[in-house]
Protein backbone atom coordinates (compact mmCIF):
# COMPACT_ATOMS: atom_id res chain seq x y z
CA UNK A 1 0.00 0.00 0.00
CA UNK A 2 1.48 2.94 -1.10
CA UNK A 3 1.77 6.30 0.86
CA UNK A 4 1.18 8.94 -1.90
CA UNK A 5 -2.10 10.62 -2.17
CA UNK A 6 -5.04 8.84 -4.28
CA UNK A 7 -8.82 8.43 -3.57
CA UNK A 8 -9.35 4.64 -2.69
CA UNK A 9 -8.12 1.91 -0.36
CA UNK A 10 -9.21 -1.46 -0.02
CA UNK A 11 -8.66 -2.77 3.70
CA UNK A 12 -9.73 -5.55 5.88
CA UNK A 13 -10.69 -4.97 8.86
CA UNK A 14 -10.74 -7.63 11.81
CA UNK A 15 -12.61 -7.12 15.17
CA UNK A 16 -12.29 -9.38 18.44
CA UNK A 17 -15.32 -8.01 19.85
CA UNK A 18 -15.57 -8.05 23.99
CA UNK A 19 -18.98 -9.99 23.74
CA UNK A 20 -16.53 -13.43 22.83
CA UNK A 21 -19.21 -14.05 19.87
CA UNK A 22 -16.01 -14.77 17.15
CA UNK A 23 -13.87 -12.52 15.50
CA UNK A 24 -15.55 -10.06 12.28
CA UNK A 25 -13.53 -9.67 9.04
CA UNK A 26 -14.91 -7.35 6.53
CA UNK A 27 -13.12 -6.03 3.33
CA UNK A 28 -13.93 -2.36 2.77
CA UNK A 29 -13.29 -0.24 -0.40
CA UNK A 30 -12.42 3.34 0.87
CA UNK A 31 -13.14 6.53 -1.47
CA UNK A 32 -12.43 9.98 -0.91
CA UNK A 33 -14.49 12.64 -2.72
CA UNK A 34 -15.66 15.61 -0.59
CA UNK A 35 -15.12 13.69 2.43
CA UNK A 36 -14.98 9.52 3.09
CA UNK A 37 -17.34 7.36 2.10
CA UNK A 38 -17.10 3.30 2.71
CA UNK A 39 -18.82 0.13 0.72
CA UNK A 40 -18.43 -3.52 2.18
CA UNK A 41 -17.45 -5.40 -0.66
CA UNK A 42 -17.23 -9.10 1.77
CA UNK A 43 -17.65 -10.02 5.28
CA UNK A 44 -17.64 -13.19 7.40
CA UNK A 45 -17.62 -13.96 11.25
CA UNK A 46 -15.72 -16.81 12.59
CA UNK A 47 -16.76 -18.80 15.55
CA UNK A 48 -14.11 -19.11 18.10
CA UNK A 49 -13.72 -22.92 18.52
CA UNK A 50 -13.48 -24.17 22.09
CA UNK A 51 -9.97 -24.11 22.44
CA UNK A 52 -9.34 -20.44 21.45
CA UNK A 53 -12.35 -19.35 23.34
CA UNK A 54 -11.40 -21.24 26.80
CA UNK A 55 -7.83 -19.50 26.36
CA UNK A 56 -9.45 -16.00 25.66
CA UNK A 57 -11.86 -16.10 28.72
CA UNK A 58 -8.85 -17.30 30.86
CA UNK A 59 -6.56 -14.89 29.42
CA UNK A 60 -7.10 -12.08 32.40
CA UNK A 61 -6.81 -14.47 34.98
CA UNK A 62 -3.20 -16.08 33.04
CA UNK A 63 0.12 -15.01 34.64
CA UNK A 64 2.04 -12.31 31.61
CA UNK A 65 4.29 -15.33 30.37
CA UNK A 66 1.09 -17.40 29.50
CA UNK A 67 -0.88 -14.10 28.66
CA UNK A 68 2.19 -13.75 25.88
CA UNK A 69 1.69 -17.44 24.76
CA UNK A 70 -1.77 -16.48 24.02
CA UNK A 71 -1.24 -13.05 22.39
CA UNK A 72 0.95 -15.33 20.08
CA UNK A 73 -1.59 -18.43 19.50
CA UNK A 74 -4.13 -15.89 19.03
CA UNK A 75 -2.90 -14.13 16.06
CA UNK A 76 -1.72 -17.15 14.41
CA UNK A 77 -5.74 -17.90 14.58
CA UNK A 78 -6.81 -14.83 13.57
CA UNK A 79 -4.22 -15.06 10.37
CA UNK A 80 -5.17 -18.43 9.25
CA UNK A 81 -8.70 -17.12 9.45
CA UNK A 82 -7.69 -14.24 7.04
CA UNK A 83 -6.17 -16.74 4.59
CA UNK A 84 -9.59 -18.82 4.82
CA UNK A 85 -11.11 -15.31 4.11
CA UNK A 86 -8.76 -14.12 1.44
CA UNK A 87 -6.64 -11.28 1.48
CA UNK A 88 -5.15 -10.61 -2.18
CA UNK A 89 -7.60 -7.70 -2.53
CA UNK A 90 -6.30 -5.75 0.57
CA UNK A 91 -3.85 -3.03 0.53
CA UNK A 92 -3.66 -3.57 3.74
CA UNK A 93 -5.27 -5.78 7.29
CA UNK A 94 -6.29 -3.36 10.51
CA UNK A 95 -6.69 -5.59 13.46
CA UNK A 96 -7.90 -5.04 16.55
CA UNK A 97 -7.14 -7.86 18.56
CA UNK A 98 -9.19 -9.39 22.33
CA UNK A 99 -8.41 -6.96 25.18
CA UNK A 100 -7.31 -8.82 28.03
CA UNK A 101 -6.08 -5.76 30.07
CA UNK A 102 -7.65 -1.98 30.15
CA UNK A 103 -6.07 0.00 33.00
CA UNK A 104 -5.57 3.66 31.24
CA UNK A 105 -4.71 4.98 35.03
CA UNK A 106 -1.80 2.58 34.96
CA UNK A 107 -1.32 3.55 31.93
CA UNK A 108 -1.54 0.48 30.04
CA UNK A 109 -4.16 -1.25 27.38
CA UNK A 110 -3.54 -4.88 25.73
CA UNK A 111 -5.43 -6.30 23.02
CA UNK A 112 -4.23 -9.96 22.15
CA UNK A 113 -3.52 -11.03 18.74
CA UNK A 114 0.03 -10.32 18.06
CA UNK A 115 -0.28 -8.09 15.09
CA UNK A 116 3.81 -9.02 13.61
CA UNK A 117 2.96 -12.69 13.74
CA UNK A 118 -0.09 -12.34 11.88
CA UNK A 119 1.83 -9.98 9.10
CA UNK A 120 4.49 -12.80 8.72
CA UNK A 121 1.70 -15.26 8.01
CA UNK A 122 -0.69 -13.86 5.87
CA UNK A 123 2.41 -11.64 3.88
CA UNK A 124 0.18 -8.65 3.84
CA UNK A 125 1.03 -5.29 6.19
CA UNK A 126 -0.91 -5.37 9.54
CA UNK A 127 -1.65 -2.55 11.87
CA UNK A 128 -2.70 -3.25 15.30
CA UNK A 129 -2.38 -2.22 18.95
CA UNK A 130 -4.29 0.96 18.87
CA UNK A 131 -4.57 2.21 22.53
CA UNK A 132 -1.62 2.37 23.46
CA UNK A 133 -0.06 5.64 21.95
CA UNK A 134 -3.31 7.56 23.33
CA UNK A 135 -2.85 6.26 26.67
CA UNK A 136 0.74 7.21 26.80
CA UNK A 137 -1.00 10.88 25.86
CA UNK A 138 -2.83 10.68 28.81
CA UNK A 139 -5.64 9.12 27.19
CA UNK A 140 -8.23 6.19 27.83
CA UNK A 141 -7.47 4.58 24.71
CA UNK A 142 -11.17 4.06 24.10
CA UNK A 143 -13.59 4.75 22.93
CA UNK A 144 -11.87 4.37 19.44
CA UNK A 145 -14.64 4.11 16.62
CA UNK A 146 -15.56 7.87 16.64
CA UNK A 147 -13.54 9.26 14.30
CA UNK A 148 -15.46 6.75 11.74
CA UNK A 149 -18.49 7.64 12.97
CA UNK A 150 -17.88 11.46 12.53
CA UNK A 151 -16.22 11.14 9.38
CA UNK A 152 -18.42 8.07 7.59
CA UNK A 153 -21.95 8.35 9.35
CA UNK A 154 -22.30 12.42 9.58
CA UNK A 155 -25.92 11.88 8.26
CA UNK A 156 -26.89 10.70 12.48
CA UNK A 157 -26.34 13.05 15.43
CA UNK A 158 -25.34 9.94 17.35
CA UNK A 159 -23.97 6.36 16.72
CA UNK A 160 -24.79 3.89 19.48
CA UNK A 161 -22.95 0.52 19.43
CA UNK A 162 -24.59 -2.26 21.08
CA UNK A 163 -22.00 -4.82 21.31
CA UNK A 164 -19.62 -6.35 24.37
CA UNK A 165 -20.31 -3.07 25.99
CA UNK A 166 -22.36 -0.53 24.63
CA UNK A 167 -20.59 2.88 23.37
CA UNK A 168 -22.10 6.40 21.80
CA UNK A 169 -20.00 8.94 19.89
CA UNK A 170 -22.21 11.81 19.50
CA UNK A 171 -21.40 14.05 16.50
CA UNK A 172 -22.01 17.81 17.26
CA UNK A 173 -20.11 17.58 20.26
CA UNK A 174 -17.51 15.58 19.03
CA UNK A 175 -17.52 13.27 22.26
CA UNK A 176 -17.75 9.59 22.79
CA UNK A 177 -17.71 7.08 26.28
CA UNK A 178 -18.61 3.42 27.14
CA UNK A 179 -21.90 3.85 28.54
CA UNK A 180 -22.26 0.17 30.33
CA UNK A 181 -21.75 -3.78 29.79
CA UNK A 182 -23.94 -4.88 27.16
CA UNK A 183 -23.87 -8.35 25.53
CA UNK A 184 -21.49 -9.75 27.81
CA UNK A 185 -23.80 -9.67 30.80
CA UNK A 186 -26.73 -11.04 28.28
CA UNK A 187 -24.48 -13.25 26.42
CA UNK A 188 -23.70 -14.63 30.01
CA UNK A 189 -27.53 -14.82 31.38
CA UNK A 190 -27.95 -16.66 27.96
CA UNK A 191 -25.44 -19.41 28.04
CA UNK A 192 -26.56 -20.49 31.54
CA UNK A 193 -29.78 -21.36 29.57
CA UNK A 194 -27.71 -23.21 26.70
CA UNK A 195 -28.09 -20.61 24.59
CA UNK A 196 -24.98 -18.45 22.73
CA UNK A 197 -27.59 -15.21 23.31
CA UNK A 198 -31.28 -14.15 23.45
CA UNK A 199 -32.04 -14.52 19.90
CA UNK A 200 -34.59 -11.42 19.74
CA UNK A 201 -34.61 -11.15 23.32
CA UNK A 202 -37.67 -13.50 23.48
CA UNK A 203 -36.16 -15.03 27.02
CA UNK A 204 -35.88 -11.73 28.34
CA UNK A 205 -39.52 -11.57 27.94
CA UNK A 206 -40.24 -13.74 29.61
CA UNK A 207 -38.73 -12.71 33.13
CA UNK A 208 -38.92 -10.72 35.96
CA UNK A 209 -37.63 -7.39 36.02
CA UNK A 210 -35.96 -7.42 40.22
CA UNK A 211 -35.70 -4.30 41.20
CA UNK A 212 -33.29 -4.78 44.24
CA UNK A 213 -30.82 -6.40 41.47
CA UNK A 214 -31.11 -3.62 39.72
CA UNK A 215 -30.50 -1.38 42.30
CA UNK A 216 -27.15 -2.98 42.57
CA UNK A 217 -25.69 -2.51 39.80
CA UNK A 218 -27.14 0.74 39.71
CA UNK A 219 -24.94 1.67 42.29
CA UNK A 220 -21.44 1.67 40.56
CA UNK A 221 -19.75 5.03 40.83
CA UNK A 222 -18.95 4.62 37.20
CA UNK A 223 -21.88 5.28 36.10
CA UNK A 224 -21.82 9.13 37.75
CA UNK A 225 -18.28 10.07 36.05
CA UNK A 226 -18.42 11.82 33.08
CA UNK A 227 -17.33 11.52 29.50
CA UNK A 228 -14.25 10.45 28.89
CA UNK A 229 -14.67 7.17 30.42
CA UNK A 230 -13.99 3.50 29.52
CA UNK A 231 -14.99 0.31 30.83
CA UNK A 232 -12.84 -2.64 31.17
CA UNK A 233 -13.96 -6.42 30.21
CA UNK A 234 -15.84 -8.20 32.98
CA UNK A 235 -16.80 -5.30 34.58
CA UNK A 236 -19.86 -6.81 36.41
CA UNK A 237 -18.18 -9.80 38.13
CA UNK A 238 -19.87 -12.97 38.28
CA UNK A 239 -20.72 -13.18 42.18
CA UNK A 240 -23.10 -10.34 41.21
CA UNK A 241 -24.17 -11.99 38.00
CA UNK A 242 -24.99 -15.34 40.07
CA UNK A 243 -27.57 -12.96 42.14
CA UNK A 244 -30.53 -13.59 40.03
CA UNK A 245 -31.85 -16.12 37.80
CA UNK A 246 -30.77 -15.99 33.83
CA UNK A 247 -34.37 -15.12 32.74
CA UNK A 248 -34.94 -12.44 35.28
CA UNK A 249 -31.63 -11.40 34.63
CA UNK A 250 -32.05 -10.89 31.03
CA UNK A 251 -35.02 -9.07 31.79
CA UNK A 252 -33.96 -6.90 34.37
CA UNK A 253 -30.50 -5.94 32.55
CA UNK A 254 -32.38 -4.86 29.11
CA UNK A 255 -34.44 -2.30 30.92
CA UNK A 256 -31.52 -1.49 32.87
CA UNK A 257 -29.02 -0.74 29.92
CA UNK A 258 -32.17 0.61 27.40
CA UNK A 259 -33.30 3.23 30.43
CA UNK A 260 -29.16 4.17 31.51
CA UNK A 261 -28.51 4.84 27.68
CA UNK A 262 -31.20 6.87 26.91
CA UNK A 263 -30.80 9.04 29.99
CA UNK A 264 -26.90 9.53 29.30
CA UNK A 265 -27.35 10.35 25.65
CA UNK A 266 -30.63 12.59 25.47
CA UNK A 267 -28.09 15.33 27.76
CA UNK A 268 -26.48 15.98 24.61
CA UNK A 269 -29.25 15.19 21.95
CA UNK A 270 -32.50 17.42 21.30
CA UNK A 271 -36.09 15.57 21.15
CA UNK A 272 -36.06 13.88 17.74
CA UNK A 273 -32.58 13.20 17.05
CA UNK A 274 -31.45 10.27 14.93
CA UNK A 275 -29.43 7.51 16.27
CA UNK A 276 -27.46 4.89 14.49
CA UNK A 277 -27.89 1.85 16.38
CA UNK A 278 -25.52 -1.12 15.57
CA UNK A 279 -23.62 -3.94 17.40
CA UNK A 280 -25.41 -7.53 18.15
CA UNK A 281 -27.78 -5.59 20.38
CA UNK A 282 -29.57 -3.93 17.38
CA UNK A 283 -30.79 -7.21 16.58
CA UNK A 284 -32.20 -7.76 19.73
CA UNK A 285 -35.74 -6.73 19.08
CA UNK A 286 -36.96 -6.42 22.69
CA UNK A 287 -34.24 -4.29 24.01
CA UNK A 288 -34.94 -1.97 20.55
CA UNK A 289 -38.07 -1.91 21.53
CA UNK A 290 -37.38 -0.62 25.30
CA UNK A 291 -34.91 2.02 23.63
CA UNK A 292 -37.55 3.43 21.03
CA UNK A 293 -40.40 3.59 23.93
CA UNK A 294 -38.39 6.77 25.56
CA UNK A 295 -39.83 9.76 26.83
CA UNK A 296 -37.35 11.88 25.14
CA UNK A 297 -38.36 11.33 21.90
CA UNK A 298 -35.13 9.47 20.59
CA UNK A 299 -34.90 8.00 17.27
CA UNK A 300 -33.09 4.68 17.46
CA UNK A 301 -32.81 3.60 13.75
CA UNK A 302 -31.40 -0.13 12.46
CA UNK A 303 -29.49 0.25 9.29
CA UNK A 304 -28.51 -2.53 6.67
CA UNK A 305 -27.72 -5.66 8.44
CA UNK A 306 -24.36 -5.79 7.27
CA UNK A 307 -23.50 -2.60 8.75
CA UNK A 308 -25.05 -3.69 12.11
CA UNK A 309 -22.96 -6.54 11.93
CA UNK A 310 -19.79 -5.42 10.50
CA UNK A 311 -19.63 -1.99 11.75
CA UNK A 312 -16.57 -2.09 13.82
CA UNK A 313 -14.69 -4.41 12.11
CA UNK A 314 -15.26 -1.71 9.38
CA UNK A 315 -14.37 1.11 11.18
CA UNK A 316 -10.72 -0.47 12.20
CA UNK A 317 -10.02 -0.59 8.76
CA UNK A 318 -10.74 2.84 8.20
CA UNK A 319 -8.46 3.78 11.56
CA UNK A 320 -5.52 1.34 10.06
CA UNK A 321 -6.06 3.26 6.93
CA UNK A 322 -5.56 6.86 8.56
CA UNK A 323 -2.55 5.29 10.45
CA UNK A 324 -0.92 4.13 7.10
CA UNK A 325 -1.19 8.06 5.92
CA UNK A 326 -0.32 9.66 9.36
CA UNK A 327 -3.42 11.03 9.53
CA UNK A 328 -5.56 11.68 13.22
CA UNK A 329 -7.05 8.67 13.86
CA UNK A 330 -7.87 8.88 17.73
CA UNK A 331 -9.46 12.36 19.25
CA UNK A 332 -8.24 13.69 22.33
CA UNK A 333 -11.79 15.18 22.53
CA UNK A 334 -13.13 11.66 23.03
CA UNK A 335 -10.21 10.09 24.82
CA UNK A 336 -9.09 12.64 27.08
CA UNK A 337 -5.85 12.22 25.83
CA UNK A 338 -3.70 15.90 25.51
CA UNK A 339 -3.30 15.58 21.87
CA UNK A 340 -4.77 13.94 18.81
CA UNK A 341 -2.82 10.77 17.52
CA UNK A 342 -2.20 9.01 14.61
CA UNK A 343 -2.34 5.68 16.35
CA UNK A 344 -1.42 2.08 16.24
CA UNK A 345 1.52 0.16 15.03
CA UNK A 346 2.51 -0.66 11.29
CA UNK A 347 3.94 -4.47 11.16
CA UNK A 348 5.43 -5.05 7.80
CA UNK A 349 5.74 -8.74 6.81
CA UNK A 350 9.17 -10.21 6.90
Amino acid sequence: MAKEAKSNYNVIGVMAGSSMDGLDVALISFTKEQKWSFKIRRAKSFSYDSSIYELLAGAAESSSKEQSKIDVLFGQWIAGKLLEFGVDDAELVAVHGHTVIHKPKDGISWQLGNGEVIADVITTPVVSDFRTQDVNMGGQGAPLVPIGDFQLFSDFEACLNLGGIANVSIQKKEIAWDICPCNQVLNHFARQLGKEFDEDGEIARTGVKRNIWMEKISLNRYYQQKPPKSLPNQFIGHELLNEVEPEDGLRTFTEFTSQLIVNEISTFLPTGAKILATGGGAFNTYLMEMLNSNEKGLIFSVPDSRIVEYKEAMVFGFLGMLKFLNEVNVLASVTGASQDTSSGVIHYPK
